[in-house]
């Protein structure tokens, strides 16, 4: 039997790559154009959709800096997991799209930010 507690760190470093590059993918778009989301928002009624905006952008996208990184990961993870949480209401909220090409690409991101803001970045990060 495989002792999956010595990978420990690599998976965690693996999970931390992984959903890093993905929220710099997203992220990079909307720091390129940080107030491209106020009119979505506004539409959604978010207070001060302009600050808002700004925010999402650098939560994905230097957020997914400090998660490779390791950088306080955790409260990445956590920022990220808002974010996400945010994201998978609106798809669900306001296309009234089932889970089959849905939401469900927010929901495995939300649950990895949540396992990584649980379990913390491992050994092999700048920071625990």
């Amino acid at each position: 039997m495989i002792d999956l507690y010595s990978y420990q760190n690599i998976i965690l470093l693996l999970a931390r790559v992984v959903l890093g590059v993905t929220f710099i993918k997203h992220g990079w778009p909307k720091i390129k154009k940080p107030f491209g989301m106020k009119d979505m928002l506004a539409e959604l009624k978010f207070p001060i959709p302009a600050i808002f905006s700004v925010i999402v952008a650098l939560v994905e996208f230097v957020g997914g800096i400090f998660v490779i990184a390791g950088f306080y990961t955790q409260s990445a993870c956590l920022l990220i997991a808002v974010d996400m949480t945010v994201a998978a209401s609106i798809k669900k909220f306001k296309t009234k799209k089932r889970w089959v090409d849905g939401y469900e690409l927010e929901l495995a991101l939300l649950f990895l930010a949540l396992l990584l803001a649980m379990f913390g970045a491992g050994d092999w990060a700048m920071t625990y």
